[in-house]
């Protein structure tokens, strides 16, 4: 909907004939409908009146952007609609359809708010996970331990040790059904008589705290009733909490403001008080610790062993092993319940009164996309639907996106932002740019463990994300019940009659029913092969394009892709196809194109440089790119490039383009022609050229010979560089052309050895923030390489260091990184031991803003019990006690 009226205002101010009375009018009707729409749809529960009517207005936005693309078609495609008098008509009619329903919409508002005051029974309230049932509790000592070990509860007593103790506050995160609660019970009841006070409460979406508060006063054993609002409520908890060791639990925090509120109620008192929080969202956590010094404890999901207890516990009131007739689809769905306890105990509920294994194949069935009447699977949704009901639009249009893929299936982070983008979801935020904006919808979807997060590079950013099975089948059903996606080839769902299609996913085998209206579709994605490729004719509205891996897509599939008009994102993964046909010039709103990992070589051709739009450019290490790459002006990012593919003309053009951010390039020697060492050259003299300009990240892929290259002349230095990778490539020493770059933030290189030299040019990088040395030697047996106070490293927060075959001899010395919060390990403990003084000693304690250390090494068990107590003691004798993680 913000699409269309932001379409509709910049038509407003282009329109000069008569219809632009009616196109304000539209305007303004559509706008309120928008926000009528978006209260509607965060109301707890709408009827069924209401889901129609949402419906009607999202197919009424559609049809309008739709009829809106097509003014921009050319002349003579035979739509009518770039004639004056065809507009005009289209939008009366849309005009009245819009105060149509904008008026029913009003009445619906209207209803909906005068059931605002009655509270929506929590699902969670019918479910065995969140009843008082200690013997289904499975799988919590292991997390229970961790909790009181990190609240330092173990004790029992009330010594005087512990009266001298700070308050201390654990908060745990985790996905809506993984056990929170639960967990938080079990410490509660196990441990909380140690404590003269204690309240468990827990908290809705939209909280009363006055309530709350009352709550807590009451399980306090307060017996006074105090009048007012808040403040005197939290004056009174406070108050009575003073001189008290108490045990406090908020269980299910949904946002920092109420935690602001209630933190208010309880005193930082020194008898050793304890709070635990549980939440949804990692950044609600983060601040229930904040302002305490506390720390986050991230729950996982319960083991295969744990799931199958709790299944077995729950039907067969055992903890022996399944039945050997229903093992097989007693693993299928753990599986599918994917250590989330929620699920396992929902499912369970269908089992108890079936053993059949034909039955179990039925049940597991049914948890399949969320579809079916059945009331334990409708449980679960209702408690996933909480976290989502609390999305703003934009965050739940981009969730439901990603129901286009198929289960267990790695979303790269930068392909989903920018069909986002493409799709209208992403706003401009003061301050960022699209692709930013798209990636804190990203973070957050994280943030809020909606999707798990997948690759993590080498910046410890992370690059892809999978979404668990249950989740995936919430929003698989959520999608279809608003026709946001039709999925073809995914067992158990079916396209509705009659729906338009907006969005299509083709997945492994599927067809395209006849019957199934494709004119209307604005993206098509295509997953895996057997799949029958629908006509590109019959997509003009198509926006997205993307063949996911389709080995069977030939030259013959794209013959009519100047068809596409409107297409923004085209990406072709896998494919068979040998040349992008001329067409390709028609796609005047192309912004991306993506060949990325083709079967065979393929060839771009000329015609690409009209393409003005064109932003994102990836390509293959086999791609032959056109001599005239230079015209293509407003590229801004350009991957995959083997410059030993290339001819010298290109090398020269690639350098014209001045608006580049970013460049991924390679220099592979088995391509290499005769103009290999011209080539080189020019390479380096295009980078140096679009150093000046804005160039900011450079990606550097060498399998041989990269000391020649970095010993080319760079000068001038690429001085806007903010971030460089050097890949595969290994270098004798840092370039010394690398000390000059003043904005460099970011640095990934392969090096023989690191030397104190190296040290003095790397600490000299004013804003150098990541700094990743991958090496083989650090240093020596007779001399350690030492980083001290005078290497500089002003800006450095995260250093990551070593390799699986290194001796890591170094040392930090005091006050060395002063800003050095992550530091990452990685070393061969046999080759190190002789460096470190046969203690592993690498100076870690000195490292003041220290925070988190992870340790990756190779190692014979004899040297084990030497190298984990080397690395606790340096942790123990650390000021900050930073994380420790064993990385295998």
């Amino acid at each position: 909907m913000e699409s269309v009226v932001g379409k509709l205002a910049a038509l407003l101010h282009d329109e000069k004939e008569h219809s632009s009375g009616d196109v304000e009018s539209l305007k303004a009707e559509l706008e309120a409908v928008h926000a009528l729409l978006k209260n509607t749809s965060e109301a707890d529960d709408p009827d069924e009146r209401a889901r129609r009517w949402m419906k009607e207005v999202r197919e009424l936005s559609y049809d309008v952007d739709d009829g809106l693309d097509d003014l921009m078609l050319p002349a003579g495609d035979g739509s009518g609609n770039n004639k004056p008098d065809g507009l005009a008509g289209k939008i009366k009619i849309w005009l009245r359809e819009t105060m149509a329903r904008r008026r029913t919409g009003e009445e619906i508002g209207a209803r909906i708010m005068s059931k605002a005051s009655i509270e929506v029974e929590d699902p969670r309230a019918d479910c065995y996970l969140y009843k008082e049932t200690p013997e289904l509790v499975v799988g919590v000592d292991g997390p229970s331990a961790d909790l009181v070990k990190m609240l330092g509860m173990g004790g029992g007593g009330e010594d005087a040790s512990v009266q001298q103790q700070q308050l201390k506050v654990l908060s745990v995160v985790g996905c809506g059904g993984l056990g929170k609660t639960t967990l938080a019970r079990h410490v509660y009841r196990t441990f909380g008589e140690q404590f003269s006070c204690r309240a468990f409460v827990s908290l809705s979406r939209k909280p009363d705290v006055v309530a709350i508060l009352r709550n807590v006063l009451s399980q306090l054993g307060y017996d006074q009733t105090i009048p007012g609002g808040v403040q005197p409520l939290l004056d009174s908890v406070s108050s009575f909490l003073e001189d008290k060791r108490y045990f406090i639990i908020v269980d299910d925090v949904w946002d920092v403001q109420t935690w602001d509120i209630i933190k208010c109620a309880f005193p930082r008192s020194s008898h050793g008080s304890r709070i635990l929080t549980t939440t949804r969202i990692h950044e609600v956590a983060k601040s229930c610790c904040a302002s305490y010094g506390g720390r986050v404890y991230e729950l996982s999901p319960l083991s295969m062993v744990d799931s199958e207890r709790l299944l077995l516990k729950t039907v067969f009131h055992s903890d022996e092993q399944s039945p050997s007739h229903l093992k097989r689809v007693a693993d299928m769905i753990l599986q599918k319940c994917g250590g989330l306890p929620l699920a396992i105990i929902a499912v369970s509920e269908l089992l108890a009164a079936n053993k059949h294994e034909h039955q179990w194949e039925q049940a597991h069935n049914s948890i399949r996309h969320g579809l079916g009447t059945n009331p334990a699977v409708e449980r679960t949704m209702m408690i996933l639907l909480l976290g989502y009901s609390d999305l703003t639009p934009c965050l739940k249009s981009c969730l439901l996106y990603l129901s286009i893929f198929p289960e267990g299936y790695a979303i790269k982070k930068e392909h989903l932002v920018l069909r986002w983008i493409a799709e209208g979801f992403i706003r401009e935020e003061h301050g960022y740019t699209l692709y930013e904006s798209g990636e804190r919808c990203f973070n957050e979807l994280i943030d809020r463990n909606l999707i798990q997060p997948g690759e993590i590079n080498e910046f410890g950013e992370v690059e892809a994300c999978r979404v668990h099975g249950i989740i995936l089948d919430f929003i698989v059903s959520i999608s279809k019940e608003v026709d946001f996606v039709t999925l073809l080839g995914v067992p158990g769902v079916n396209p509705e009659p009659g729906n338009k299609v907006r969005r299509l996913s083709l997945q492994e085998g599927s067809d395209i029913p006849k019957d199934l209206i494709l004119c209307n579709a604005r993206s098509l994605t295509v997953v895996g092969n057997r799949v029958k490729m629908p006509s590109l004719l019959d997509l003009r509205h198509l926006l997205i394009l993307d063949f996911e891996g389709s080995s069977e897509l030939e030259d013959h599939h794209l013959a009519d892709i100047g068809n596409l008009f409107h297409l923004k994102y085209l990406r072709l993964k896998y494919s068979r196809i040998t040349k992008l046909p001329e067409q390709i010039a028609e796609l005047r709103y192309l912004e991306s194109l993506d060949i990325c990992g083709n079967i065979t070589t393929i060839e771009i051709p000329s015609a690409i440089n009209q393409l003005k739009r064109l932003t994102r450019l990836v390509v293959s290490d086999d791609t032959i790119l056109p001599d005239e790459i230079g015209g293509v002006k407003a590229l801004q990012v350009f991957e995959g490039i083997n410059v030993n593919m290339q001819s010298t003309n290109f090398v020269r053009q690639l350098g014209q383009l001045f608006n580049l951010k970013k460049l991924t390039i390679s220099f592979i020697n088995y391509y290499a022609g005769d103009n290999w060492k011209e080539n080189q050259e020019e390479m380096v003299s295009a980078i140096c050229r679009l150093g000046k300009a804005n160039l900011h990240i450079l990606h550097i892929e060498i399998n041989e010979g990269a000391d020649e290259i970095f010993e080319e002349s760079w000068c001038p230095a690429p001085h806007s560089l903010r971030e460089l990778v050097i890949e595969v490539g290994i270098v004798s020493r840092v370039p010394r052309w690398i000390g000059s770059l003043v904005n460099l933030q970011k640095l990934v290189i392969l090096m023989w050895d690191v030397g104190q030299e190296d040290v003095l040019i790397l600490g000299g990088l004013p804003v150098l923030r990541h700094l990743c040395l991958t090496t083989l030697t650090v240093g020596s047996k007779d001399e350690r390489l030492k980083i001290s106070r005078s290497h500089g490293f002003p800006s450095l927060s995260h250093f990551k260091i070593g390799g699986e075959e290194c001796a890591l001899g170094v040392n930090f010395e005091a006050g060395s990184m002063p800003k050095l919060q992550q530091l990452e390990l990685e070393f061969d403990a046999e080759e190190t031991l002789p460096l470190t003084n046969g203690n592993f000693d690498f100076g870690i304690e000195h490292l003041s803003c220290l925070t988190s250390t992870s340790v990756r090494c190779t190692y014979d068990e004899s040297i084990s019990p030497t190298l984990e107590a080397a690395m606790e003691r340096a942790i123990n004798a650390h000021p900050n006690h930073p994380t420790l993680v064993w990385i295998k």
